[in-house]
């Protein structure tokens, strides 16, 4: 590499650092600003911080425990629950169900900077928030980008644990996605580049093989399934929903819904498609959930 390929090649990087921090928007979602988006509104909030395997991580229960139902909600890359705050202020899904969201490992308030490549042990991590959180009340599990691959393994790992399932732009496939050259410089500069964008980078560049072991457990998920996916999505290739559908050979229902001219960012933009579909989703639980297994004891 010549002295003048180096300097091309960082700016190159601090230009994609910039242009991720942009999109992205990476923030962590604070006290102050969960107290004035939800607990000065009367609304009930628990913000809870766990320890296992190693790790510490936080987890926001938004809504009364008297509620009908539940939905857990987890995030993208990169990202954090700030990623999902206008699905968790949003009133209308707040008198549907008990939230419950938590900062995936590495993002926001869950170690940040320090993630995890392994999708099993996330689901690992996460599966004690279940346990604290379970009760006899039916339950929706939701997740977007990687935070649907988590989903579903979280599903595979717990079948019994949620009734309904609902995925939006994630990546089940191995090999269906767009891996960007430059994103193997991230080590290399690592000094000058933000916490989340390593989680991120290292979430992705271990995509594959963590994609391949758990091809053979889709068969573990019993409950309905609703993937949505952007048809232009030119960073998890449409392909993904229809090949998962063909593996979940156990799922009661499988339906794929693909949003015309929408690429991989839905959640923002294709909201007053998103929401509803939530709603929807929340609708169709049963009126109790019952654990038939010991999983999460």
């Amino acid at each position: 590499m010549t002295r003048y390929m180096k300097p091309r090649l960082f700016f190159i990087l601090i230009l994609l650092t910039f242009v991720c921090t942009s999109c992205f928007e990476h923030r962590r979602y604070s006290r102050r600003e969960i107290r004035k988006d939800l607990i000065d509104k009367g609304i009930p909030v628990k913000i809870v911080y766990y320890d296992t395997l190693g790790r510490t991580i936080r987890y926001l229960k938004i809504g009364s425990d008297t509620l009908p139902r539940k939905m857990v909600l987890l995030h993208g890359s990169p990202s954090s629950l700030e990623g999902l705050r206008f699905y968790l202020n949003d009133p209308d899904l707040q008198k549907q169900a008990q939230l419950i969201a938590p900062d995936r490992p590495g993002y926001g308030e869950s170690d940040y900077g320090w993630g995890e490549k392994f999708i099993s042990r996330q689901s690992e991590v996460l599966t004690k928030m279940l346990w604290q959180t379970q009760d006899h009340r039916p339950t929706l599990l939701f997740g977007t980008s990687y935070g649907a691959t988590v989903a579903s393994r979280l599903a595979m790992d717990n079948p019994d644990a949620f009734d309904r399932l609902l995925l939006v732009c994630g990546s089940y496939k191995p090999g269906a996605e767009k891996i960007y050259p430059i994103s193997k410089l991230v080590p290399i500069f690592s000094a000058w580049i933000p916490g989340f964008i390593h989680v991120a980078d290292d979430e992705k560049q271990n995509h594959y093989p963590h994609l391949v072991t758990m091809v053979p457990l889709w068969k573990n998920i019993r409950m309905p399934v609703t993937m949505v996916h952007g048809l232009e999505d030119r960073l998890l290739y449409p392909v993904n929903p229809l090949w998962a559908a063909k593996q979940l050979v156990n799922a009661p229902s499988v339906d794929v819904i693909y949003l015309a001219r929408q690429r991989h960012g839905i959640m923002w933009t294709a909201r007053p498609i998103i929401k509803p579909l939530m709603i929807q989703e929340l609708r169709k639980l049963p009126k109790q959930h019952v654990l038939t297994t010991s999983r999460l004891d």
